[in-house]
């Protein structure tokens, strides 16, 4: 009894320091403070893969001075040859940033190689491309000019001061040195130097936090904007509202196609799968949401925020160790995932002889694709399939996604087999065995016999655990696809497959009509 007692104590314990101070460090991630002015315009930075032409671009609107007066505030960011910025330019000022507080915000240049920034860019390989594109954007941030029309503020000793109207670049001196050999080049070199307005802003602390990690792992240049404005905003607030047009306005997404709301809601459904969960400067994003305004005429755009105190809660009880369970078997294994797994350790062991392969997501979600179309059974036949086909054209056969493309004629060759069955020499032998598993039977019986409306709740269940067991099905869901409808039928049948038959209801006034109803349903 008393070693019952002290494991209960131990499991309630509180977290000592040492382990909270441990907990509270992992939780942080890497931040750079970047100017405020930039940060309170987005809309400086256009989608880098937008097609418009270049062109000035202005945004406005009324803001309330310290004497309470209202005046209009105004920005317009011109062009070049070289274009517009874009959000490749915002993602390499963080990088310079982060370059000036390395090397400890100095007043003189900051020296750089393109190497180091295409590094810290998370660019993919170093060549020709990621130079020109890199020299590219710094060219633009040192000639593009932004006009600021009482929107500018300098942080004085005595506070901030609003410029009438003042013309600047973000850069006020760049050069940049490059190496060639052999007509290539091998090295790229220089420094760089902040405007003077915008160096004097980041020495006096007029910036804004910027978790800079978790900005370089977005994708979406819509999420990027979003996540750049939502930081902002939710500085000191826990939930910030905002519908989709006023939204795009400050975002400065003024594409003809965002003039109709489907469109704003399908780039905002992608921008608010990539920003679920993710990390800001001052907290955590727990829930975003895009819904229908009430009247109908519009979608919002809704964020609630975890506090950095609330995650940091969360991550403690983490840490406490969970009562030990025997034989738990409250958790079931999702049976589609389990067949998934099977098909892809079949595939290692058909065409690698592996008995041991460590599971890889890719090609788990990719058998969950092929046995929702097809099957379990043709899902296997369609990996034998590919081998045979493989030997016969010498086609060396190395990831599980390479037998994808052999699945239509695998199902064909399959189902001709079984129209027209190959003649056998020993009519004696048993033949092979014809039609569904009797599981697969008893379950699309038992679903047939469901109301509409318990049906309808099994598959919106079904479609829950799906996105929630495989996190790449979540985020690239789309309502009304055959494949996803397919995946959601076949869970519900094989859970009616597995229930006890006391939990399938019956209806009483048909035991007497139909004796046969019960006696059947098994």
């Amino acid at each position: 009894m008393n070693d019952l007692e002290n494991s209960e104590a131990a499991q309630t314990a509180p977290v000592s320091k040492p382990v909270a101070r441990a907990v509270a460090r992992a939780g942080m991630v890497e931040k750079i403070r970047s100017e405020l002015n930039i940060e309170k315009w987005p809309a400086i930075w256009q989608p880098a893969k937008s097609k418009n032409k270049p062109a000035l671009r202005s945004m406005e609107r009324e803001v309330t001075a310290e004497d309470g007066s209202r005046m209009v505030s105004r920005v317009e960011v011109g062009y070049t040859q070289l274009g517009t910025l874009s959000t490749e330019e915002q993602k390499l000022l963080y990088v310079l940033i982060k370059l000036w507080e390395d090397a400890g915000k100095p007043d003189v240049q900051v020296f750089f190689s393109t190497r180091g920034l295409a590094r810290m860019l998370k660019k993919n390989g170093w060549g020709t491309n990621v130079i020109q594109s890199i020299t590219k954007s710094l060219r633009k941030l040192r000639t593009i000019p932004i006009e600021w029309i009482n929107s500018y503020f300098d942080r004085t000793e005595t506070g901030a001061v609003v410029v009438d109207r003042r013309p600047f670049s973000i850069l006020g001196d760049l050069r940049i040195v490059e190496r060639r050999q052999d007509g290539a080049v091998n090295t790229s070199l220089g420094y760089f130097k902040f405007d003077d307005h915008i160096l004097s802003n980041l020495q006096r602390n007029y910036t804004k936090p910027v978790c800079i990690e978790e900005f370089f792992k977005l994708k979406s240049e819509i999420a990027q904007l979003v996540y750049t404005h939502i930081d902002l905003m939710l500085s000191d607030k826990t939930k910030y509202e905002r519908k989709s047009r006023a939204l795009f306005d400050d975002l400065g997404l003024k594409n003809p196609e965002y003039n109709h709301m489907y469109e704003r809601k399908r780039a905002l459904e992608k921008a608010v799968a990539e920003l679920q969960g993710i990390r800001i400067s001052s907290g955590v994003i727990r829930s975003a949401t895009v819904e229908k305004t009430k009247d109908g005429k519009d979608y919002k755009i809704s964020f609630e925020k975890a506090t950095r105190a609330e995650t940091t809660e969360a991550m403690l009880a983490a840490t406490v160790p969970a009562p030990v369970v025997i034989n738990d078997y409250s958790k079931q294994r999702d049976p589609l995932t389990a067949e998934a797994e099977k098909v892809v350790r079949y595939f290692h062991k058909i065409f690698h002889d592996v008995d041991t392969h460590v599971l890889q997501s890719k090609e788990v979600d990719q058998a969950l694709s092929l046995i929702a179309q097809h099957g379990l059974e043709a899902c296997l036949h369609v990996i034998e399939f590919a081998r045979s086909e493989a030997e016969r054209t010498n086609y060396s056969i190395q990831h599980f996604g390479a037998v994808l493309s052999y699945a239509s004629r695998a199902v064909t060759e399959r189902n001709r087999r079984r129209q027209h069955p190959a003649p056998t020499s020993h009519p004696s032998a048993r033949p092979a065995q014809q039609g569904e598993p009797q599981d697969q039977k008893r379950g699309e019986f038992r679903l047939a016999f469901l109301t509409k409306e318990q049906s309808q709740a099994r598959l919106e269940r079904a479609k829950a655990e799906l996105q929630a067991h495989n996190p790449f099905l979540g985020r690239h869901w789309k309502d009304g696809s055959e494949t996803y409808d397919k995946m959601i039928r076949a869970r519900v049948i094989r859970v009616l497959a597995a229930e006890c038959m006391d939990l399938l209801p019956v209806d009483p006034s048909l035991r007497a009509k139909y004796p046969w109803y019960c006696q059947n349903a098994t």
